[in-house]
């Protein structure tokens, strides 16, 4: 697809639109939105713009529609699949701007908010009105509402709670010709024709940026307390969670950090991590509202660690006590960038009794290629995360990251898995989607691609291959 660049003209009707203090063209604020969080993908934009409202989101694109200029759309460039990326340059459409919360309706139990408003400050807003919104990915505290529709994003309560989809009842939506789309509302039942909101969640911004989002909460839960149970072996850990969800115990979240993960995060904050020395750490929230019940809920999973011979049981339950027990599990990713050279971070998805399959399987795999893998991730619903690095000292070649990450994604798939659970397809694992859908799939989603955006403006390069 050949794009027309942003000449002058253009600019100066991006300023008439937004403002001129909302056009950025200095190179050096445009690098700032030439990457996300993947390793290894960066392009340069040719100008930001930043809008303050849908109906400026709707003029841009109707005129890069009109001048067939691609638009990369941006919320907190949290993303791990390069979707963020402005492979072709053109336009980045960040949200930053919108970010009003307009309406917390506790008669309806819901929500109204512009999509560039950071996660956690979403939660802090509803805390005070005794509300919450379960999907929690861990960049929550620079991670937009916007992105976390983009990528249906989940995090680690998602076991109890779901992910994003499961709580967006209304959205307004902005299609590439700049037609604003309104969807849904303050409804919890709605099969009026086909569910187009669902179909624009998850879609990675390639169908439509999403301004505006109706949503779903529900009551704080009075009470959460934190277990960290600490295993010899991954197996232990993965029969554990295997055991508690069988029961009719529902923690919250039980999370998973591999041992190798743990010795290392305990290096970057320079303070011993109790049983680093074991190969396998859970942590497990457990929340509800009568203090009994939540007690004995946590004794019962206690008594279930042992018997697949936990090295030992700490419990949270004060603020401080938590967030020391989930520290070392947020830090994950600034460690890894610190101490290593990243390679490829993935997000694979697997029945759960074959966690420990996986792990022993990717460990081999990636050896073989003089690289070292970290897994850690949502043992409570088969969500393993692997960041393949290596010394920061040290150079691969492309041919040998491809050659890599393709045995990874077979050994994936070979044990009925999927090769992205929450970070979604974006630019990174593009050359891969035929390994995990067969042609027919991809005809069909591109099909959809079509309908809404035939010149192929928004975010372009994203899921599909190009010719």
């Amino acid at each position: 697809m050949l794009y027309k660049k942003v000449d002058e003209r253009v600019t100066k009707k991006l300023k008439q639109i937004v403002g001129a203090a909302n056009v950025i063209t200095d190179r050096e604020t445009l690098e700032n939105y030439s990457h996300d969080e993947t390793p290894l993908y960066k392009s340069m934009p040719e100008v930001v713009v930043k809008p303050t409202s849908t109906e400026q989101v709707s003029e841009i694109m109707r005129l890069a529609y009109a001048r067939n200029i691609p638009v990369t759309p941006r919320g907190g460039g949290t993303c791990l699949s390069a979707g963020a990326v402005p492979i072709h340059g053109g336009i980045v459409l960040t949200l930053e701007k919108m970010t009003r919360i307009k309406d917390i309706d506790k008669d309806n139990m819901m929500a109204v908010v512009e999509t560039g408003i950071i996660t956690e400050e979403f939660g802090r807003e509803l805390a005070k009105n005794g509300l919450f919104f379960p999907p929690d990915p861990v960049s929550l505290d620079s991670c937009t509402i916007g992105g976390n529709i983009a990528e249906c994003a989940g995090g680690p309560r998602a076991m109890k709670y779901g992910v994003t989809r499961n709580y967006i009842t209304g959205i307004l939506a902005v299609i590439p010709d700049g037609t604003i789309l309104k969807l849904g509302g303050k409804l919890l039942k709605n099969a009026t024709g086909y569910d187009l909101i669902n179909l624009i969640i998850g879609s990675e911004g390639t169908l439509a940026i999403v301004t505006e989002a109706t949503i779903k909460v529900l009551p704080s839960p009075k009470i959460v307390v934190d277990l960290l149970v600490p295993f010899k072996c991954v197996e232990d850990a993965t029969n554990f969670a295997v055991e508690i969800l069988q029961t009719e115990l529902m923690p919250a979240a039980i999370e998973f950090m591999e041992g190798d993960v743990v010795r290392m995060v305990s290096k970057y904050l320079g303070r011993k991590i109790p049983y680093a020395e074991a190969n396998a750490h859970t942590i497990v929230e457990i929340d509800g509202d009568d203090k009994e019940r939540v007690r004995k809920t946590y004794n019962r999973i206690g008594d279930i660690a042992l018997k697949y011979r936990a090295m030992d049981v700490l419990v949270g339950e004060g603020v401080k006590d938590r967030e020391k027990i989930w520290e070392p599990r947020k830090k994950i990713g600034d460690t890894l960038k610190e101490l290593t050279k990243n390679v490829a971070r993935e997000d694979l998805v697997v029945p759960k009794k074959q966690i420990p399959v996986l792990i022993g399987k990717l460990k081999k795999c990636v050896k073989k290629h003089g690289v070292e893998v970290y897994t850690f991730g949502h043992l409570g619903d088969g969500n393993i995360h692997a960041d393949a690095s290596v010394e920061k000292t040290r150079n691969i070649s492309d041919a040998e990251i491809d050659k890599m990450r393709r045995e990874i994604y077979e050994i994936t798939i070979s044990l009925g898995g999927a090769i992205t659970a929450e970070h979604g397809v974006g630019l990174s694992k593009i050359p891969y989607l035929a390994m995990a859908l067969d042609s027919r799939q991809i005809e069909i989603m591109q099909g959809i691609k079509k309908v809404f955006d035939p010149k192929k403006v928004l975010n372009p390069g994203k899921i599909f291959p190009e010719p």
